[in-house]
């Protein structure tokens, strides 16, 4: 004779009794298989005896308590009872309503972090146990992430914790980490294009490493990658495609682009020399983010000070010369190049104030900064003041005059006239006499000259200046770290191209 059907549930949703879960439910409380299979017989016997077919899952919990408290003891029963039993949904709050948490979805999600199909879905079943032995019945999809990613960090490692965490916000992503931060980012070819590009790269060569690095990186397993793993993969495909120069020059950039201290690019030069343009173009390529005019200095400063107070503070560079004249002396049609350069150096003196802090501010923060501006004149910031960054400081120069005259007509009517043209023709040998001054300076202070008529060419002296200048900058320990064995000699190879 066929016994009814037990069920476990209500009248309205139950499902078939099993004496697996039961087990379980008793192992996860602490009780040894053996006792845990023999008390399921027991409790299926009783249902049967009392003719039961529908059984509530509180009541099957309250008579699994009493059976373990006969055949596996106080503690076993305690914990049995304090538990999700296993026959018991546990629900995760989602925002179309509350769904079962699912072993099977959490391995697999495991699986694309890197486990085998074993490992993750043992893993996945370490999550219920310690969910059903806190008596857990609803949680958040967060809460879940958060205890698998114990689970995998006591199991595996941090590695694999952290790859676990980038796949669940970044679904189908390549995550990047850097050696010393847990916070992964998505891979971009973008910026590997553009740092290649920096590194002098034909466009066409640093669009097929990128490519290729992609296609590889999206053929492996795992979905975090380290940073050094990428750079040593495109250092050797530049190797083969475009020899080793290029390749050590790319690698040396990358320093630059996540230095051990920030990179302190100080641009100086007279009006009308492109410093802006420059400024822009040599943080693109170097990947910083931060750009100052010291123009952008002084008018904070003038805004703050009155005219009777700094009356050179509210003139131009090239004109500041007038408020140091005495009252009633009448203005020459020309000043000396002495007075000229008296009215110069007192704005870049009051000027310097603000730059010094600003420099500060981003050395403080770990943030590097590419600073420009006629105020940046050599001798007067000092790299040894600033003894958290890597400072670098260059002068823009245009030695031709007649070119220098077509740079202000150009900005003119790239402007739309928004600085008059003329006021700079009217100073234009101030201007002249302003540079000659800065560039004695900047040979008193070994600051090196940029005098290329072509940004692409200013900008290509300029990385290689600060390659060089950093790379002598930086301590043994940190070219080591950075660089690794072939410091000494990329080291050698950067001093003997400068």
């Amino acid at each position: 004779m066929n016994q009814p059907e037990l069920r476990i549930g209500t009248a309205r949703h139950a499902f078939p009794f099993s004496r697996g879960l039961l087990a379980e439910s008793l192992v996860n409380a602490g009780a040894d298989t053996v006792v845990a299979a023999a008390a399921a017989r027991r409790i299926e016997q009783q249902l049967r005896l009392a003719r039961r077919t529908l059984v509530s899952p509180s009541e099957l919990q309250a008579l699994m308590v009493e059976v373990a408290r006969d055949l596996a003891g106080p503690e076993v029963a305690r914990a049995a009872e304090t538990q999700t039993p296993a026959f018991v949904d546990i629900l995760v709050i989602a925002k179309k309503g509350d769904l079962p948490f699912s072993r099977g979805v959490l391995a697999r999600t495991l699986e694309d972090a890197g486990l085998s199909g074993k490992d993750a879905y043992a893993t996945a079943s370490s999550v219920d146990v310690r969910l059903r032995r806190q008596g857990v019945r609803r949680l958040s999809a967060e809460e879940i992430d958060r205890l698998t990613e114990d689970a995998l960090a006591e199991q595996y490692g941090e590695h694999l914790r952290l790859t676990y965490r980038y796949l669940q916000h970044n679904r189908g992503k390549i995550g990047v980490i850097s050696s010393g931060s847990g916070v992964p980012s998505p891979f971009s070819k973008g910026i590997l294009v553009q740092s290649m590009l920096a590194a002098g790269v034909p466009p066409d060569v640093a669009r097929k490493v990128a490519r290729v690095t992609q296609r590889d990186l999206r053929g492996t397993e795992d979905r975090l990658v380290r940073r050094a793993a990428i750079r040593e993969k495109v250092e050797a495909l530049l190797r083969d495609e475009v020899g080793p120069d290029v390749s050590a020059r790319y690698r040396l950039l990358r320093v630059i682009r996540r230095p051990p201290r920030p990179v302190i690019v100080l641009l100086g030069g007279v009006s009308g020399t492109g410093k802006s343009f420059l400024a822009a173009e040599i943080a693109y390529r170097l990947g910083i983010t931060r750009v100052v005019s010291t123009d952008s200095i002084r008018e904070v400063m003038r805004a703050m000070v009155s005219p009777a107070l700094l009356p050179t503070l509210h003139a131009s560079t090239f004109s500041a010369w007038e408020a140091l004249l005495p009252p009633g002396t009448p203005r020459p049609e020309r000043p000396s190049r002495e007075t000229l350069i008296a009215g110069f150096r007192d704005q870049v003196g009051q000027v310097s104030v603000g730059l010094s802090a600003v420099v500060q501010r981003s050395v403080q923060e770990g943030t590097s900064l590419v600073l420009e501006g006629v105020h940046l004149v050599p001798g007067y910031l000092q790299a040894g003041s600033f003894a958290g960054a890597l400072v670098v400081p260059m002068l823009v120069t245009l030695p031709d005059a007649e070119e220098h005259r077509r740079h202000f007509e150009s900005r003119n009517e790239e402007t739309g006239a928004s600085r008059p043209l003329h006021r700079y023709m009217q100073y234009f040998r101030e201007i002249r006499d302003m540079q000659d001054e800065l560039e004695t300076l900047a040979a008193a202070y070994d600051v090196p000259l940029l005098d290329g008529l072509t940004l692409d060419e200013s900008a290509e002296q300029a990385v290689d200046v600060v390659l060089r200048r950093v790379m002598v900058a930086l301590t043994p320990a940190e070219r080591r770290d950075l660089l690794g064995d072939d410091a000494d000699e990329l080291l050698v190879d950067n001093r003997e191209r400068g």
